[in-house]
């Protein structure tokens, strides 16, 4: 360790210096390097060593003086409002799929700087605030004698990314203590991430798959260890995509669909009135996700045809992309084409075919950019909107592709930037030279940019046909889609001369952007765009923003979190963007091949170009050129006609040509057709489980010659089919002729089949020369599949509270869901308990026959013991029966009455220990939880300990959700935290406290007192809880103030009660009050339990208010004024005095009469020395002594 003490007066002396001169090396390296670099990894353990040359600092003006702000070249800041503004860094880690981890400091080096003042973070702001009128406001954090940040590293909290679970590594290098105004500087770190133990959170249960070739790259450069900590090898495949369209454009979609598959993604496009609401279209592409993989989703149609999602309040597409964790990292990429009317989902399908398919000819455009910004800020990096756009164009695009970079800033900046403020037309003129990208940072509206103004009717105004740029714009609410017609929406359905004009793909936002976290994500998706990769990747718009909002997630985590939410992919996300003039490829291939062939070679002059051999609207096989080779293996080839075959590349022109299928010589028997005859099971014409089926197979000659006594046989090898009969005669088949034997085959199907599977059958056909043809048929299977769906509890003839309690007895309503595709008859259900306090008085219910897609109902009565211990579990066994040995099963569990309290201690919380005691005294069963568990439902009440700063527990917006739905359902929560009312962002279920954040609190809780007229009128507590900066509270309509501090007076405690729930919110911990005479912690938790309604036994509480009178004394130690806060039960006489050991009177209050209740008296200690100290209280028939000692 080294320890420097820096002079502020030195460095004033030495000249005014500009932010980029103010450099501290730190190490010898003579470098400016500050980057994580992997040592090694496995899946389970990862060592990365950190290490930081030094670091910039700017000197600015705050109401505490002059104050350092810094900067590093890859670091961000924390944005923690009110607390030192440091830089932190992050990178991502694959670790194992249901493992917890645990991050170790291996070793660190560090140097200290002294007398140093750090100034703190102005927060996350909006774009709707100028960062410039904000103050810099010195928070709680500089009343702490501790260094901030508190730890090297943490983890953030894990995520899915589609094929690999992922952690956050946070690294925070630089610390500071405010008290001692020093600052430390960790230049080489080294830190391992360690698998201790399971997780519950984020697992990933799914085998691994073969790897997406897109998201490939995208692990590639989001995972520090995704090279060494693959646990096997990916084998790569192509991106599927999935288009949700309102029934009316689905026409129009079909040329973009036909191009697609051609270039070699396969598409389905699925009516949404088929699927639903938000909630299910969820649903059905998490399904589709986990059942045929899924790469790209487009929803064609405005917010009124196909519905945005909801999350955290606001419109969100990209939701739609969180499939496989609960979490905020794209596990594929949503685009939206809205459109009102056919023409606008027109325009947009014909764009994207000029752009992939007929690139413009002219190619000076394509290496040209744009730049738009603010001459606001400081954000992301302490950069200035300006500067962080000309830092992208200098250091991303003019050394990757691009020749020229048009500047339009706001005042006069230089460069390529004109003097003064760009205005549209300029903007305008632009765009329609043409240009491929443009990168927006600055102030936005629903239907322009703040910086020149530009807005909707510009857009519309464009000449730019053929030249259309993609957009990443940080701005707000330029995506506001749902609310009318957008920027971004403008864009993309533009037309000049009824041809496309405006942009290509814009990602904008539905809500108010902040300033630093968007920037880091444009950044990044501007490094992606252009990294030089050795296998030429495929740069899909969908694929860069998403993840470039990956990073902006690792970095400022739940900052970053909302702005993915809502930064939406207008377009196509599959587009492949372009950045350069596009040149040929240089393509050859046979021009036929024959029927029965499994491969094609393609040779192409560009390595990892994609090749894609495709018929009748289906793709026969794709691959990547490698060496010059690309070798498309498929199925053997059983029809004759012609293939499209099409070759890709990134900045190059398309190749697209066809390919004869054609026979070789002879005949050539092939499968046809088939027809199924059941007439002997249900007669619906499938192939359905314990069925005796005869079966009618066409044979077709596609061959040049007849083919002659033709006999075909046949057979198959799945256990759930027994062949009856297999050898079938066809004589003779003429070219192009097709015969059909009906009923000439027969097999029967096994009672077990599952559903849905399908059976491959083989028809072999053998002419009389010995020709041999092998087709495949394909049948699928039919059988039902009941599953225990749920349950209901009916205790209408009981207490009718909707849950079974001890001495009931009630009604379970089982639903038994058939979700196979074929009916089961005869359906018998019934239910059993191994439980000891419960009876089944039910015998097995007959269901009926249960349909395919239904579900059927079965009651039965069930009693509780009248002795059942309150929170009982009760397991059911539920076992369902049909004919033909139909059978399925399931089991849950209820809760018999419910436990009166869980202690959820979310941040190590003193209250725990004291709450717990109250509990033991008062004979009121709980548990403890110190993680958030699901289980909250099955308690009376819970009592949440959020801690207080700095080492408190910010509730979650999934928390809250629970939260509020525990509420919904009649529950009863007390909540305390020092800072969740109003320092810490509110979640869904802060607003059911009735509770008004007014302020942060300045750190002089000192006395809580019991609130008049309030359950807790009497109550009086000195506080010495961890810490006495709190959030200063107000009920709002229909709360009750029930604690409030003495001086200055401020609410602490609030209650609130209507016919569903009951809650208590409190700023200060329950365990940092003090028991005193006629006021203990014992009986504020029996007012508590009174007022939620559980059981509970003392007798204390009643002699409570028989204690006449009791005195605290506060501050203590004291410095200028001692507060004196007493509680009369009645009118009365006191004398109070301040004594020296002596037993010397010092101050004598004047005043003797006092009236009854609680009030504060104040001695002026301020001219009294420093020293030990009595205060006398006599008061009616009481005395108290308490000594003080007052400080210099």
């Amino acid at each position: 360790m080294k320890q420097l003490t820096l002079s502020l007066i030195f460095l004033l002396a030495t000249g005014l210096f500009s932010f980029a001169d103010n450099w501290i090396q730190v190490n010898t390296s003579n470098g400016e390097v500050d980057e994580a670099q992997l040592v090694s990894s496995t899946i389970t353990n990862s060592t990365i060593r950190f290490t930081l040359d030094g670091f910039w600092f700017e000197e600015i003006q705050t109401s505490r003086g002059i104050a350092w702000k810094l900067k590093t070249r890859n670091g961000s800041p924390i944005l923690k409002s009110g607390s030192p503004d440091l830089p932190l860094y992050a990178t991502s880690l694959i670790i194992p799929n249901n493992a917890q981890m645990e991050i170790k400091v291996v070793s660190s080096k560090y140097t200290e700087y002294t007398d140093v003042l750090i100034a703190p973070s102005k927060g996350n702001l909006l774009r709707t605030t100028d960062p410039k009128t904000v103050d810099y406001d010195y928070g709680k954090q500089y009343g702490v004698d501790t260094y901030y940040p508190s730890e090297l590293g943490s983890l953030r909290q894990p995520y899915v990314v589609r094929d690999y679970r992922g952690q956050t590594l946070l690294i925070q290098p630089i610390h500071y203590n405010p008290i001692t105004k020093t600052l430390r500087v960790y230049y080489d770190i080294v830190l391992e991430v360690n698998e201790v133990g399971t997780s519950v959170i984020n697992i990933l249960n799914d085998e691994p798959k073969p790897t997406n070739r897109i998201f490939k790259n995208i692990y590639n450069r989001h995972f520090l260890n995704f090279n060494s900590a693959s646990r096997y090898t990916p084998v790569e495949e192509m991106g599927n995509m999935l288009i949700i369209s309102h029934v009316d454009f689905m026409d129009e979609m079909q040329p973009f669909i036909d191009w697609k598959i051609m270039s070699g993604t396969p598409v389905e496009i699925v009516d949404v009135a088929t699927i639903g609401n938000s909630s299910a279209i969820k649903q059905f592409i998490e399904d589709y996700y986990n059942n045929n993989g899924l790469t790209f989703v487009i929803l064609v149609g405005d917010a009124q045809q196909v519905p945005s999602t909801i999350t955290g309040g606001n419109d969100s597409d990209v939701a739609y992309s969180y499939v496989a964790g609960n979490d905020h990292y794209p596990d594929l990429f949503v685009g939206r084409f809205s459109a009102e009317t056919e023409a606008h989902v027109v325009t947009q399908v014909q764009r994207v075919l000029d752009y992939e398919k007929y690139p413009i000819s002219d190619t000076s455009w394509y290496s040209k950019s744009i730049g738009i910004a603010s001459d606001q800020g400081p954000g992301d990096d302490g950069e200035m909107d300006y500067e962080h756009i000309r830092k992208i164009t200098d250091l991303n695009l003019i050394p990757f592709t691009y020749n020229h970079a048009y500047e339009f800033f706001d005042g006069s900046q230089g460069g390529n930037d004109a003097s003064g403020n760009p205005s549209p037309s300029i903007v305008a003129d632009a765009i329609n030279s043409g240009a491929t990208i443009i990168n927006y940072t600055g102030h936005g509206s629903a239907s322009s940019w703040g910086t020149s103004g530009f807005s909707n009717n510009n857009i519309s105004n464009l000449t730019n046909s053929g030249k259309l740029p993609f957009i990443f714009s940080v701005a707000c609410v330029n995506g506001d889609f749902v609310s009318g017609t957008c920027f971004a929406e403008v864009w993309l359905r533009s037309e000049y001369n009824s041809q496309p004009s405006g942009a290509i793909g814009a990602l904008m936002s539905t809500i108010n952007q902040s300033w630093n976290p968007p920037m880091r994500g444009q950044d990044e998706m501007n490094d992606i765009l252009t990294e030089t990769y050795s296998d030429n990747i495929k740069r899909t718009f969908g694929g860069i923003s998403m993840n470039g909002c990956m990073n902006m997630n690792d970095v400022y985590g739940s900052g970053g979190y909302e702005m993915t939410d809502t930064w939406t992919c207008f377009g196509d996300p599959s587009v492949e963007i372009r950045t350069a003039a596009p040149e040929d490829l240089t393509v050859t291939h046979p021009s036929s091949i024959f029927l029965g062939s499994t491969s094609l070679v393609v040779n192409c002059d560009t390595d990892g170009a994609l090749a894609t051999l495709s018929m009748d609207g289906n793709i026969l096989g794709s691959a990547i050129a490698s060496a010059g080779v690309a070798t498309i293996e498929f199925d053997a080839l059983t029809d004759i006609g012609t293939a499209n075959i099409v070759v890709t590349s990134f900045n190059r022109i398309p190749y697209i040509s066809t390919i004869d299928i054609v026979p070789a010589e002879g005949p050539f028997v092939v499968y046809a057709n088939n027809v199924i005859n059941d007439i002997l099971g249900n007669n619906d014409g499938l192939m359905d489980y314990a069925e005796n089926i005869q079966l009618t197979v066409g044979l077709t000659n596609i061959g040049v010659e007849d083919a002659l006594d033709v006999n075909a046989t046949l057979t198959t090898t799945s256990d759930y089919v027994e062949i009856t009969t297999s050898e079938v005669s066809y004589g003779d088949i003429i070219t192009s002729d097709t015969i059909s034997i009906i009923d000439g085959f027969a097999f029967n199907v096994s009672n077990d089949i599952p559903d849905e599977i399908i059976v491959n059958f083989t028809v072999t056909a053998v002419d009389q020369d010995g020709n041999i043809w092998e087709s495949g048929l394909m049948l699928t299977g039919h059988s039902p599949k009941l599953v225990f769906s749920g349950f209901v509890i009916d205790d209408s003839n009981g207490n009718n509270n909707g849950k079974p309690d001890p001495g009931e007895t009630f009604d379970i309503i089982v639903d038994v869901a058939n979700e196979g595709s074929s009916d089961a008859y005869n359906g018998l259900a019934n239910l059993t308990s191994s439980n000891q306090y419960v009876s089944i008085n039910s015998d097995p219910q007959a269901m009926g026959d249960i349909m395919g897609g239904e579900t059927n109902q079965a009651t039965f009565s069930v009693t509780a013991d009248g002795d059942t211990p309150e929170g009982t579990s009760a397991f059911f066994e539920l076992m369902i029966i049909a004919d033909n040995d139909i059978s399925g099963e399931g089991e849950f569990f209820t809760i018999i009455g419910k436990k009166p309290v869980l202690i959820l201690n979310l941040s190590n919380s003193i209250s725990e220990d004291s709450m717990a005691a109250c509990f033991t005294e008062l004979q009121t069963g709980y548990d403890v939880a110190t993680n958030w568990t699901d289980e909250i439902n099955t308690y009376t009440s819970v009592f949440i300990l959020l801690g207080m700063y700095p080492n408190n527990h910010i509730l979650t917006d999934n928390e809250g959700e629970m939260l509020k739905q525990y509420l919904d359902d009649g529950g009863r929560v007390y909540m305390e935290g020092g800072d969740t009312w109003y320092f810490d962002n509110p979640t869904v279920v802060h607003p059911m406290f009735h509770i008004n954040g007014i302020a942060d609190g300045s750190g002089d809780l000192s006395v809580i007192l019991g609130e008049d007229e309030s359950m807790m009128s009497g109550y009086m507590f000195e506080y010495s809880g961890n810490n006495s900066y709190v959030d200063i509270l107000e009920p709002k309509d229909g709360g009750t103030l029930i604690f409030s501090n003495s001086s200055p007076e401020y609410g602490t405690g609030i209650s609130y009660e209507n016919v569903t729930y009951k809650t208590i919110g409190t700023s200060f911990e329950f365990g940092g009050m003090v028991d005193g005479t006629g006021s203990t912690k014992d009986g504020v938790m029996a007012e508590i339990l009174y007022f939620f309604g559980i059981n509970y036994t003392w007798t204390d509480i009643s002699t409570r208010n028989e204690i006449d009178n009791f005195v605290v004394t506060y501050p203590n130690p004291v410095n200028d004024i001692l507060y004196l806060g007493i509680n009369l039960k009645d009118n009365t006489e006191a004398s109070i005095k301040l004594l020296d050991i002596q037993g010397k009177i010092i101050l004598e209050s004047t005043h003797n009469e006092y009236s009854n209740g609680n009030q504060t008296i104040s001695l002026d200690m301020k001219n009294i020395q420093a020293g030990v100290y009595f205060i006398s209280c006599v008061i009616g028939n009481n005395s108290e002594t308490k000594k003080i000692i007052k400080m210099r």
